[in-house]
């Protein structure tokens, strides 16, 4: 109903941009609760434990770093950061690296 509304509202002369502006910045809060950044329906899945070298191979994965570049840093091989990775896809329920990297920061797991 309040979509029909804004609809009519836009098609006419009278277009209330003060309203639109509040249901934007309604919407972008109810995202940031949610955590809207997170995979699938833009929701953060909840109860995810990571490990404490998850953790870390996570935080390096937060710079930008790659694999080789996280075994490096971490003192991992290269096999275990990417077993990790896999680890935390799975608990995560994320394809990638982006989407893992967006459901760290939505989840609060990791600060920018």
């Amino acid at each position: 109903d309040n979509i029909i509304a804004r609809h009519e509202a836009l098609n006419g002369d009278n277009v209330k941009v003060d309203e639109l502006k509040d249901d934007l910045d309604e919407i972008k809060d109810l995202l940031l609760e949610k955590g809207g950044a997170g995979p699938g329906n833009g929701w953060v899945t909840e109860n995810v434990f990571l490990t404490p070298a998850e953790r870390i191979v996570l935080q390096s994965l937060c710079k930008g770093l790659m694999n080789k570049e996280i075994a490096s840093e971490t003192y991992f091989s290269i096999r275990r950061v990417e077993q990790h990775l896999t680890s935390m896809y799975r608990k995560t329920k994320c394809s990638n690296r982006t989407e893992l990297v967006r459901w760290a920061v939505s989840s609060g797991y990791v600060k920018i």
